[in-house]
């Protein structure tokens, strides 16, 4: 069975204006992914900055997602995991994060625009771009 993880373009692409994307981001979501803190913190300080959500909705945002997804706890062996990843790799710091995260949660799937597409990362996790 295939476990997956999704990144927080994921989750931003729910609010998107163009339809095709809204639609595959919410089909993503309808399947119980995985997600970590860092993910809700990076669409909390999207929605505020860019979308201009006040506090309440960010936290009815994080509420919705909570009950849609499962979350992943972030620790100190996810970010040794981290420093692995960016050293192999050559990951960015906060891809890298997502990346151990999906990793601990025994993921195979990554949905993320922002990664190399069809990427495999320790011959367990294949990080998708679900947009192409």
């Amino acid at each position: 069975m295939s476990k997956v993880f999704i990144d927080s373009n994921i989750v931003l692409y729910l609010l998107d204006t163009d339809l095709q994307k809204q639609k595959i981001a919410g089909e993503i979501i309808l399947s119980n992914p995985t997600l970590s803190a860092q993910v809700l913190t990076e669409v909390a300080n999207v929605c505020k900055r860019k979308f201009k959500y006040s506090k309440d909705e960010v936290l009815n945002l994080w509420a919705d997602l909570l009950s849609d997804c499962q979350q992943i706890p972030t620790n100190s062996s996810t970010f040794h995991k981290a420093i692995q990843l960016v050293n192999r790799y050559k990951f960015q710091l906060f891809d890298a994060l997502i990346v151990a995260s999906a990793l601990e949660a025994n993921c195979n799937t990554l949905y993320s625009e922002d990664m190399q597409h069809q990427m495999v990362v320790e011959k367990q996790l294949t990080i998708v771009n679900p947009f192409l």
